[in-house]
């Protein structure tokens, strides 16, 4: 049985890597957050047509997600993401966030579960799409 105080470092430590690939993101700095934070077999999802909008998808696997987080900066000018608040249950993390780029000032939603490794497993993406797609370089 753990005491309180060894709950609170569970969370605490779930929201850190958390914080920390959004930490990576935002100095572009891919390699830290694929190789320290994203679980080998992490699945994100992104809502959406396939082919309608360039993240779409059930991306399967770190090297899908690296190959999708590719097409960002070709698709929006000064893209950022910036967390707020994040809420932790057990391992799932959700974290209220402002995505911005040229054309663009919207909320963001993403749910995170961190696998026993320390890594993130899941990703799923609850973004303005039709802001980022209006936002988009034509």
């Amino acid at each position: 049985i753990l005491n309180s105080k060894q709950i609170r470092g569970i969370f605490m430590e779930v929201k850190d890597v958390v914080k920390k690939a959004y930490e990576a993101f935002g100095k572009g700095d891919m390699e830290t957050m694929f190789n320290n934070l994203v679980h080998d077999e992490c699945t994100w999802t992104f809502p959406g047509e396939v082919g309608k909008h360039p993240l779409s998808g059930v991306h399967k696997g770190k090297q899908a997600m690296m190959e999708t987080f590719q097409k960002i900066p070709a698709a929006w000018d000064n893209f950022q993401v910036i967390p707020g608040e994040m809420i932790s249950e057990g391992n799932k993390v959700f974290v209220k966030c402002t995505g911005k780029a040229n054309g663009m000032e919207t909320m963001f939603g993403h749910f995170f579960e961190v696998a026993d490794n320390g890594k993130i497993s899941t990703m799923i993406t609850y973004d303005d799409t039709l802001s980022m797609f209006n936002a988009m370089k034509k």
